[in-house]
């Protein structure tokens, strides 16, 4: 009887998980809804390869500052960083801010490939969008993952990555004591791997308290980058979401500052 409860429930996991509902509740819980953009920053769309549609924030650079192409993590929409993006653009910094699919109004389903390929596209346009200014990229947990891909192909000015993991098998191994969870995705977001090919400019930023995301990943990402500037900052006291305090920012605002 157990046995055959067991094979039921393995049979409906694996159901699941080939039907991508798996990976979308476990790794890409977004938000849909569509907000306003906050004062100083604007909306516009982008049309993928495949006909969908991307929401996107932004707001130009001051003259010589860099812009921050962000990439938020995989809670809420963007508008849960309406305060991070109105702090860049306070001082100077431009903003690019993709809604990924399935997200802050975006059309389409969340894949590792289509995320990709969507940030390789608005990279493309970015000089279109924002000027040659310098451009920097900023991925926050997922996020870290989708940057971190990104400039292995695209390289940017420099890379800021906050709360990063190394990788979903990793990640599954942490909070279920085995690879086995990631195996059912389709996504690997092998971000270990790929930061070897990234020599640009690095700062971590990663609550010393995390429990979710271990510091350790972050210690690990570090030694994989190749380039000799890089910089892993703990956040005395912080977790896995409350990673933006001041003296984290400072630490990030003086590395913004640098290019």
């Amino acid at each position: 009887m157990l046995r055959g409860l067991v094979a039921v429930l393995l049979i409906g996991l694996g159901l699941f998980a080939a039907s991508g509902a798996l990976e979308r509740a476990v790794l890409y819980p977004f938000t849909p809804l569509r907000d306003a953009p906050p004062a100083g920053l604007s909306e516009t769309t982008l049309t993928t390869a495949d006909g969908e549609t991307l929401v996107m924030w932004s707001a130009p650079p001051a003259p010589g500052k860099p812009v921050v192409l962000y990439f938020h993590g995989n809670a809420g929409n963007l508008a849960m960083r309406a305060g991070r993006f109105a702090a860049f653009t306070a001082r100077g910094f431009g903003v690019v801010a993709p809604g990924y699919r399935g997200s802050s109004g975006s059309s389409g389903k969340p894949t590792e490939a289509t995320l990709i390929d969507d940030a390789r596209m608005l990279a493309a346009q970015l000089p279109a969008l924002t000027g040659p200014a310098p451009v920097i990229y900023y991925g926050e947990s997922l996020g870290a993952a989708v940057a971190i891909a990104l400039a292995e192909t695209s390289p940017p000015a420099a890379l800021v990555l906050e709360a990063p993991f190394t990788s979903l098998a990793g990640m599954s191994a942490r909070l279920y004591g085995s690879a086995a969870l990631a195996r059912l995705l389709t996504s690997r977001w092998p971000s270990l791997e790929r930061i070897a090919n990234v020599p640009a400019p690095l700062l971590i930023l990663h609550g010393a308290d995390d429990p979710l995301v271990p510091p350790a990943m972050s210690r690990s990402l570090l030694a994989a980058a190749p380039g000799p500037d890089k910089r892993l900052y703990l956040v005395p006291g912080a977790g896995h979401v409350d990673v933006w305090q001041a003296d984290a920012q400072r630490e990030l605002y003086a590395f913004l500052a640098r290019f």
